[in-house]
């Protein structure tokens, strides 16, 4: 595989929003782990795409709760 993976398409090249607020494992910022972010550079396509799936799950999840909480 490619040492330089390349964005999905609609993906931007990485989920950083340059706030970076590492809380235990996870940055606040972008919600990857520690790992994650280390790895990044090195992972390939198909790995990256695993996280910016779990990263949409997350969104996805957060966007429920809120609707939930305004109709509730």
């Amino acid at each position: 595989m490619s040492r330089h993976a390349t964005p999905a398409p609609g993906r931007p090249a990485s989920p950083c929003i340059r706030v970076c607020r590492p809380v235990g494992d996870t940055c606040l910022g972008c919600w990857r782990t520690l790992d994650e972010i280390a790895r990044w550079s090195r992972m390939d396509t198909a790995e990256r795409e695993e996280v910016w799936q779990r990263l949409d799950a997350l969104a996805h999840s957060a966007a429920e709760a809120e609707a939930d909480e305004r109709s509730g």
